[in-house]
């Protein structure tokens, strides 16, 4: 039975407005300042918070200092890109009706705090569970990082249903052993959460309406 629903953040319930490349950019410029740029070159493949904690362990003793600063320059970058932003404007009506259904609702995201507080200051009204990296250091696509927040909402993963419009998302929520959902409101396109195996894919959150609708009332848990 289908007890609550994680929503990620950006591009899901909000406009996805930052621009992933400068900040790696930005994170990189920091990481001169304590090891020489050729050493990392071999991380650039990795998300952003995986590259920032994989240098920290590199740079030893000077590792805490340098991601200390990194962290405080992302969160920067990120608050700016949140300026005037609020969530979608239909997203308070779909968490309304949700919550009206008896669901718990929480948010997971790869994100900071003060940037939730910026975008959604009402957010207590709605939801019941938070996970952000200041959370947990095992963000998503880790399955630590749904746990988290299933642990704060009191739910096992098997009723939950995870709605997200990046790949990790889906696969995090896969991994974990909820049910996803990809939703296209974000940059992902329809093929990309089709090859991943996401359970559902959603224009946007008010799509989930009907899937829980139709769960509910087939009892069913895929």
């Amino acid at each position: 039975m289908i007890q609550g629903l994680i929503f990620d953040f950006d591009g899901t319930l909000t406009e996805l407005t930052l621009d992933f490349q400068i900040m790696k950019e930005e994170i990189l410029r920091v990481a001169k300042r304590f090891i020489n740029i050729e050493k990392i070159e071999h991380l650039n493949g990795l998300y952003i918070i995986e590259m920032i904690y994989e240098i920290e362990r590199l740079l030893g003793i000077k590792g805490v200092a340098f991601s200390k600063e990194a962290f405080k320059r992302l969160e920067s970058l990120e608050v700016e890109a949140a300026k005037g932003k609020d969530l979608f404007p239909y997203a308070r009506d779909v968490l309304g009706s949700l919550r009206h259904r008896g669901m718990k609702l929480g948010i997971i995201t790869r994100s900071c705090m003060p940037v939730l507080n910026k975008v959604f200051p009402d957010m207590d009204e709605f939801i019941n569970g938070i996970s952000t990296r200041e959370h947990i250091k095992f963000v998503k696509p880790d399955p630590r990082h749904v746990y988290n927040v299933l642990k704060t909402m009191s739910i096992r993963p098997e009723n939950a249903i995870l709605a997200g419009d990046h790949p990790t998302d889906v696969l995090a929520g896969l991994r974990a052993g909820v049910i996803t959902v990809g939703v296209l409101s974000g940059r992902t396109k329809r093929h990309a959460f089709e090859d991943m195996g996401a359970h559902f894919i959603i224009d946007d959150i008010r799509g989930i309406l009907q899937i829980v609708e139709n769960l509910l009332g087939s009892n069913k848990v895929l």
